[in-house]
């Protein structure tokens, strides 16, 4: 049994392993338990746990012959567009859910991922959402003119709102990537009209450009021809 738990660690280490975190550091608590001095017989739930994480990786080797049949290119699509999401986690918190799924996706770009591992990224509620909104025409296409909203403030640092509120802001792409799972979620790439300066920020922060109320820094047609 030693060996075969030390044929799994090594796999667990190896880059986009099917091995999970925790399933790692019960091999490595198993392996301490089978190598003292006075090794002790694992029990029954533990032979279990092991027997399962062996049928993983070998079915992970053995490829599922049914689901790589199905595969297509709106599934390794929708397959990289969660991955992105996920491995751009949202701000304050910063958590990379999935992180192992995730490794063996960037280990293995060209690989049709396990059934499980795409069922559990792509077809949950916040995926999906990323997964249809990305799926839909831009509402502002390349060359467009927009401006941010008043509610951009609090997607933005000080910095970035004072240069870029009531400005024009040429729509450089529509990007498909995310970072949100909220309506007007994908994020556009800006530049402004007073400078090289770009800015990346989410559709639904962004509005058809109209001339504010208020003295803009682009008052005179020399400073943006459009």
């Amino acid at each position: 049994m030693k060996e075969r738990v030390d044929i799994l660690l090594k796999r667990a280490s190896s880059p986009g392993s099917v091995i999970s975190s925790w399933e790692q550091g019960f091999l490595e608590s198993v392996q301490r338990q089978l190598s003292s001095k006075s090794p002790r017989a694992l029990s029954s739930k533990q032979l279990d746990i092991v027997h399962r994480v062996e049928a993983k990786v070998e079915k992970d080797l053995r490829g599922d012959s049914e689901f790589k049949a199905q595969w297509t290119d709106e599934k390794a699509s929708d397959f990289k567009t969660a991955c992105d999401y996920y491995n751009a986690p949202a701000e304050p918190y910063g958590i990379r859910y999935y992180s192992h799924i995730l490794d063996w996706a960037i280990a293995n770009p060209d690989k049709v991922p396990p059934a499980h591992y795409y069922k559990k990224v792509v077809e949950n509620k916040y995926a999906q959402k990323i997964i249809n909104a990305l799926k839909m025409a831009p509402k502002y296409p390349s060359g467009a003119v927009v401006m941010l909203r008043s509610t951009a403030r609090q997607s933005l640092s000080y910095g970035q709102w004072q240069n870029f509120k009531n400005l024009p802001l040429f729509v450089i792409e529509p990007t498909s990537r995310a970072i949100s799972a909220a309506a007007g979620c994908r994020i556009y790439s800006l530049l402004s009209s007073t400078s090289a300066e770009m800015l990346e920020v989410e559709e639904r922060w962004i509005k058809k450009w109209k001339t504010p109320k208020t003295p803009t820094k682009t008052s005179s047609s020399e400073d943006c021809r459009f």
